[in-house]
């Protein structure tokens, strides 16, 4: 069963590492690609959403999740694409403008990794959490 466990690892790495992949070509698509056709002018922003992806995927390679990782990576650019979309301008009191966008894109990236990272938990909670020999924890055997 060592072997089993071993391809579990490798497969577990390699959805992790596609999926670090796919959010950092969303990075650079939404920061540097839209930011220069002038789509929206936040600067900062789309770099903390992308730590807060690396971090999701770094959290859920340690509890070994398969849907977060995936649910991370596509929800940068479903979540930007959504606030192109929905974005809706305004003015505010003192004469600026407004706009949306960039909590339209907030919400649809946080609510894809909540959703990926329950779906792990529902998933790991009802097939058993198996400790390193196989066992289910919790099992007197």
């Amino acid at each position: 069963m060592k072997w089993y466990h071993g391809m579990l690892d490798k497969k577990n790495r390699m959805i992790h590492f596609l999926s670090l992949g796919v959010l950092c070509i969303g990075f650079v698509l939404c920061r540097y690609v839209c930011f220069d056709f002038g789509i929206h002018g936040m600067k900062e922003w789309p770099e903390v959403l992308f730590g807060l992806g690396i971090i999701a995927v770094a959290v859920s390679f340690i509890r070994k999740g398969k849907i977060a990782p995936v649910c991370t990576a596509f929800s940068y650019m479903a979540g930007f694409i959504a606030g192109v979309i929905f974005q809706t301008e305004g003015e505010d009191p003192g004469g600026g403008t407004t706009n949306n966008l960039w909590f339209i894109w907030t919400v649809v990236f946080v609510c894809f990794i909540l959703a990926g990272m329950i779906s792990d938990q529902l998933i790991r909670s009802s097939t058993g959490e198996r400790d390193k020999s196989g066992e289910e924890k919790g099992s007197g055997g």
